[in-house]
């Protein structure tokens, strides 16, 4: 418009942020109901011949010396088997994740349990967990908090080659549950950190690429979130926070 010879101009500008999260919400629910669907394909055509592929090669495997070449190979079989029978079953869990069964848990507890497990590993003797800080019982479902904290001491021990302790911080922050997960490792690169809940990316040179994103959608089943950040001085940090006993029941 003209006002008194000078040009003026009107505009109105609306915030499409929050439409724009719910769109791609939408475009990932659709893409993860699809690989849903092909996770259920692969696991009834492929999985149960691939276990009566395993006991026939087993079987070959009683008639060979144990000591030979050949019982090596069959030994070596049966291993690639059981990581491609492990991915598949990565699949079908980040596809199909079971829905949460909440009842109320001491997250500490937890921990420590999945972190016995973790010392049991032979492959992983030398590596220390250390549990501080705790927090109020929540609402949640024990069995599947264990996936996620398998998943990220694993990841931790991995990134310090097996040997260092991984420093698990427990606290409570205005009725949220937060555990922070951090390792002695050398960090993950700024271009990995921005991929790293892609389903498949993977910084390992043996790995499926689905334990995070896993992760990521049971804690989200939660009402939760999971963060990861590198400090300047080293080492990654996972930091996971989860609703108090008081919040709002798990979907």
């Amino acid at each position: 418009m003209t006002v008194v010879g000078e040009s003026k101009f009107t505009g109105i500008l609306h915030d499409m942020s929050a439409r724009t999260q719910i769109e791609a919400r939408l475009r990932e629910q659709t893409s993860l109901a699809r690989l849903g669907e092909m996770a259920a394909v692969i696991a009834h055509e492929v999985k149960n011949p691939l276990a009566g592929v395993r006991g026939a090669i087993q079987v070959i495997g009683t008639r060979l010396p144990k000591d030979g070449k050949d019982g090596a190979m069959v030994k070596e079989i049966v291993s690639r088997i059981d990581a491609l029978n492990g991915l598949m079953q990565d699949l079908l869990l980040f596809a199909r994740p079971p829905q949460p069964k909440p009842v109320v848990v001491d997250v500490a507890t937890v921990v420590a349990s999945t972190a016995d497990l973790i010392a049991s590993d032979p492959l992983l003797k030398d590596v220390r967990v250390s549990i501080e800080g705790a927090a109020p019982r929540i609402l949640a479902d024990a069995e599947l908090l264990k996936i996620v904290f398998v998943n990220l001491l694993v990841n931790a021990a991995h990134a310090m080659q097996g040997r260092g302790t991984i420093r698990v911080s427990i606290a409570s922050e205005a009725d949220t549950c937060q555990v922070a997960v951090a390792d002695e490792g050398p960090g993950i690169p700024a271009e990995s950190l921005e991929r790293i809940f892609v389903p498949f990316f993977t910084t390992k040179s043996r790995g499926s690429g689905l334990g995070l994103p896993t992760a990521k959608r049971i804690i989200e089943a939660h009402r939760g979130r999971i963060t990861i950040t590198c400090p300047s001085a080293g080492g990654t940090i996972v930091t996971v926070q989860l609703p108090g006993e008081g919040a709002a029941t798990v979907m």
